[in-house]
């Protein structure tokens, strides 16, 4: 047994051989992810890096086949095969001590000219990307991906995949075309990119593939022989994905889900996304110590965007129920914190992508909860470190304006308690689906012994009237 996350969770030996494959696989594809930028590969970003921590990826990795692999194959997926699942019994591959940070920013995709403060914000995170890269003194202030809470494309989304707004809003203004700058940028969808062609930015996650054409149709952009980066990843509009050995990102889509709760008729998925993500949180991931969720719609914040019920009553008790640390989103144009129970909810909307909200003023409130508040551009830096996420809120220019702690020394015992019970409860669970066939076989087979019984009765009663 080893411990994760202060549980015991199964021994990873079983899977010493797959990790192997891993290993092998990253040797052949970590070079085109280091060297020169024009050396990109076929698949995202998240797929190489993320590999060891989800077998699926590596499984579409080492057979060459399905998910990134097959760019007109993302037509026909659904979310479960979105799944980042773990090895046979959860258990994982890679250290325990794996401390990391990662940005997080959301209502960023601005139209060119971008705002000033959007340039800002766009040198703020090269910034903190190059300083994490040059101080090789400690790992764990390296970031290992960005997090982009929705409204990715202002005002009305994008046309299509093709579409020229991913090199000026994303490629070009996020430059990555350097291994400094290169990390993954798992993406939201937000109610602006509802508002153009939303499976577009899903399509994007595999560009790579298409490198070629991407370079013919924006030669009139740039003379780069590489234009998409490998940087983009929405393999769904919702999709989990481990980003280490004991963290989860959850990624939702809030607006669906805010149009499943309105009309059945504009829910494209059938109303499936709740179960799904609960099953994530609860089950598939629950042995997770730290569990991040990333939608757009707010639930505790100041406005001026509405909290809608319907995700209040089903995300908060969800978050709490599955123990997770943090719900970040954005909607909202500034930077808010609040917290209710032991998980906060972090409103980074400051990507500047638009003009900044005063909630304060016209149709707002103030909510109980709210523990920090600032109307500035900036972003949030999360680091995971000797147990704990720190988390800062930073300006436009770098300026700490806030910190907090997830599993901090008030926080951490109620977690472990929480982790505990959830673990117990899937193991409760898997023994009772176990024993199932047991237990249910019995009463089928006297069900079926009678009615032969009354069978052979009925032919024993019948046969002598043919015989007469």
């Amino acid at each position: 047994m080893m411990m994760l996350g202060g549980i015991a969770s199964p021994s990873p030996f079983p899977c010493v051989f797959s990790a192997l494959s891993i290993v092998i696989t990253l040797v052949v594809a970590l070079p085109s992810v280091v060297d020169a930028y024009p050396a990109v590969p076929d698949i995202p970003l998240a797929e190489i890096m993320f590999g060891p921590y989800n077998k699926d990826m590596v499984d579409i990795m080492g057979r060459g086949g399905g998910g990134g692999a097959n760019l007109e194959g993302v037509e026909r997926r659904t979310a479960s095969q979105f799944v980042a699942g773990t090895g046979e019994n959860g258990e994982t591959v890679g250290g325990e001590n794996d401390d990391f940070c990662f940005i997080s920013h959301g209502c960023w995709g601005g139209k060119p000219p971008q705002l000033s403060g959007q340039q800002d914000v766009s040198s703020l995170i090269s910034q903190l990307l190059t300083k994490s890269n040059e101080d090789t003194s400690s790992n764990s202030e390296h970031i290992r991906f960005i997090v982009a809470a929705g409204d990715n494309f202002y005002k009305h989304g994008v046309r299509d995949k093709y579409d020229d707004r991913f090199f000026t809003t994303f490629e070009s203004f996020y430059d990555g075309r350097n291994a400094t700058q290169r990390v993954p940028w798992l993406v939201a969808l937000g109610n602006h990119d509802y508002y153009g062609n939303w499976w577009a930015q899903v399509n994007y996650t595999y560009a790579t593939k298409e490198q070629e054409k991407y370079k013919h149709l924006w030669h009139h952009l740039t003379t780069s022989d590489v234009v998409v980066s490998g940087r983009w990843y929405m393999p769904y509009p919702y999709y989990a994905i481990k980003v280490s050995t004991d963290m989860v990102v959850v990624v939702i889509d809030t607006v669906l889900l805010h149009r499943c709760a309105n009309s059945m008729e504009s829910c494209w998925d059938g109303g499936k996304q709740k179960q799904i993500v609960e099953n994530w949180l609860l089950h598939t991931y629950a042995n997770v110590p730290y569990k991040v969720v990333v939608g757009h719609y707010p639930v505790l914040a100041n406005g001026p965007h509405e909290n809608f019920p319907w995700l209040q009553e089903w995300l908060i008790p969800l978050m709490e129920k599955s123990c997770a640390s943090v719900y970040i989103h954005a909607d909202n144009h500034y930077l808010q914190v609040s917290k209710k129970g032991y998980q906060y909810y972090a409103n980074s909307g400051g990507g500047a992508g638009l003009r900044l909200h005063f909630p304060l003023k016209h149709k707002s409130w103030t909510k109980e909860e709210s523990i920090f508040h600032a109307v500035e551009y900036g972003v949030m830096l999360h680091c995971k470190k000797d147990g704990r996420i720190t988390h800062r809120v930073l300006d436009r220019k770098g300026k700490e304006l806030f910190r907090f702690t997830s599993w901090d020394e008030n926080d951490a015992p109620a977690l472990q308690q929480c982790l505990a019970r959830l673990r117990a409860e899937n193991y409760n669970a898997a023994d009772t689906n176990d024993s199932c066939p047991l237990f249910t076989f019995g009463p089928l087979f006297m069900i079926f012994l009678v009615v032969v019984l009354l069978s052979m009765q009925r032919r024993n009663r019948i046969r002598p009237r043919r015989y007469a």
